[in-house]
């Protein structure tokens, strides 16, 4: 998950408190074998369980929050954006790549992923954790829920957390955490956000820390808490002695960087294949023959947009409202490419970007809202653009020294895996191949590229829909069958684009098809 940081200073001491927690490690209090503590879900009679180590990726967000249960709508009205969720927010976990894996090699339905009694999911209860982006009439997401608003308080205590689970008394075999990196998932032994800091009498610095943990910590306890505690996510997941395990980790060292305009520390390549080998063999010691996947292109996700796209990005959607409203398309397409261009020449003066440099759909949003307001005056205003700052932009030098690093992460996750042993799972070549072809042969051409609602990403711009972890699970499930002729059948990724709530040309999600310009 994106961590948004407020901060270097915040950075700098999360640095330090992080590192601080993430000595050794107490496994006193985690399950015994085939997870029997507490009860576990009922086990496939193929023996096919499968534990999952990993991120936010693994743990299956969609749209900045992870939620077990379908959300009927509407949710509201905001004046700015419209009604919420005039058809309901959908589920989150039962649609990642490790629930479609589970179902696929055992034949269960969705039904049984979202049943607390058979599912292998943290199933998390209304309204979900983090900040849960929901669809709304304008176009525009609208965030509901906060890390320390409502129920969600509860998740930052070990003794409260599991009253936020559909089955509290239910021990997950998809463990990973939301926000954590390959060493945390092996140290991190428990989450420390604080909801009782107030920030009218605290130092914006600690303020900026704590906003940063709590979007890193607040799915921990939830998620573990069944474990016991001093319990690190890697431990747990050894614990189950699954057959298979899957590893993910690494994005959030890349993300953090790049939201943090490059003042997050730097994991070295040479950490990252530590970690990762570390964890590989943790797993194989307890049994289970292990998939580890490498990075996508993080900086090619839909939220960070390239310098050189933003203007025609801002066209297309400036020319799709006016159009909306009514404006003939020929007068609609000159007034869009007259303000896109004054709004986009202004935005790179204003942060310094450069070609290889990259605005986010922050920006974005902020810029469309301001277009709205400007354009709907009699006479329309001159276009002005916002005033920018963090998060809403990523420099060049940033952007570059991320994507030397991805390159470098997966260098080192391929050595771990060939050292071990492990299944290597190649999702960074198939995010190129999308990239390369601009969109994925999904009845075309109507999904996937991975523009902002371009198909293969969720609300967030970050985390897949349910067809872009189809495609995920898909990659993984190939590896395993190769590496362990495990002989699991392929996920049917059209028919999961034909009721995609995020895939456009579906007829169900309301987008338009959008290819790729990258």
């Amino acid at each position: 998950m994106i961590a948004r940081v407020r901060s270097a200073a915040a950075i700098a001491t999360a640095a330090f408190l992080l590192s601080a927690c993430s000595g050794g490690t107490n496994t006193t209090n985690v399950v015994p074998p085939n997870a029997t503590l507490l009860g576990g879900p009922t086990l496939p009679a193929s023996g096919n369980t499968f534990a999952g180590i990993g991120d936010s990726l693994t743990a299956g967000v969609q749209s900045g929050g992870l939620l077990g249960v379908n959300l009927p709508g509407p949710l509201g009205v905001n004046a700015q954006v419209g009604t919420i969720a005039p058809a309901g927010v959908q589920a989150t976990q039962e649609h990642g790549f490790f629930a479609l894996l589970w179902s696929q090699a055992n034949g269960t339905s969705l039904a049984s992923l979202s049943n607390p009694a058979t599912s292998p999911l943290p199933l998390i209860g209304p309204s979900g954790l983090g900040g849960l982006l929901a669809p709304t009439t304008s176009g525009f997401p609208a965030q509901i829920g906060t890390p320390c608003a409502g129920t969600q308080a509860a998740a930052n205590q070990f003794g409260t957390a599991l009253q936020l689970r559909l089955s509290p008394g239910t021990v997950p075999y998809d463990v990973a955490i939301p926000g954590q990196t390959a060493h945390e998932a092996l140290f991190m032994t428990g989450a420390i956000g604080d909801c009782t800091i107030a920030p009218g009498n605290t130092p914006a610095a600690i303020v900026g820390l704590n906003a940063l943990v709590n979007g890193e910590s607040q799915n921990f306890w939830p998620i573990l808490a069944g474990f016991g505690s001093g319990v690190t996510q890697v431990n747990a997941a050894a614990s189950l002695h699954a057959r298979y395990a899957t590893v993910w980790l690494g994005s959030n060292d890349l993300l953090k960087i790049a939201f943090s305009g490059g003042a997050a520390p730097v994991t070295s390549p040479q950490s990252m294949h530590d970690d990762i080998k570390a964890i590989v063999q943790k797993m194989q010691a307890s049994g289970s023959k292990v998939a580890v996947a490498n990075l996508v292109e993080v900086m090619g996700a839909a939220v960070f947009i390239p310098q050189p796209a933003y203007q025609p990005t801002l066209q297309a959607y400036i020319t799709a409202v006016l159009v909306q409203k009514g404006v003939p398309a020929a007068t609609a397409a000159a007034i869009a490419t007259q303000y896109s261009t004054a709004y986009a020449t202004q935005e790179t003066t204003q942060t310094g970007l450069g070609s290889n440099g990259y605005f986010t759909i922050n920006a974005l949003f902020a810029t469309l809202a301001a277009a709205s307001a400007q354009l709907g005056t009699t006479p329309p205003s001159a276009p002005v653009a916002p005033t920018l700052g963090a998060g809403t932009f990523v420099s060049d030098a940033v952007a570059t020294e991320v994507k030397q690093l991805n390159t470098a992460y997966n260098a080192a996750i391929a050595t771990a895996a060939s050292e071990t042993g492990a299944a290597l799972v190649d999702e960074h070549a198939v995010f190129v191949a999308i990239q390369t072809a601009g969109g994925v042969p999904v009845n075309p051409p109507k999904c996937c590229s991975l523009v902002y609602r371009g198909g293969f990403f969720s609300l967030d711009g970050v985390h897949p829909s349910n067809t872009g972890y189809a495609l995920i699970a898909n990659t993984f499930i190939d590896a395993i069958n190769a590496a362990y002729g495990a002989g699991i059948p392929d996920v049917n990724v059209a028919s999961v684009y034909a009721t995609d709530p995020y895939a456009p040309g579906n007829g169900v999600s309301g987008f338009d098809v959008l290819r790729s310009t990258r």
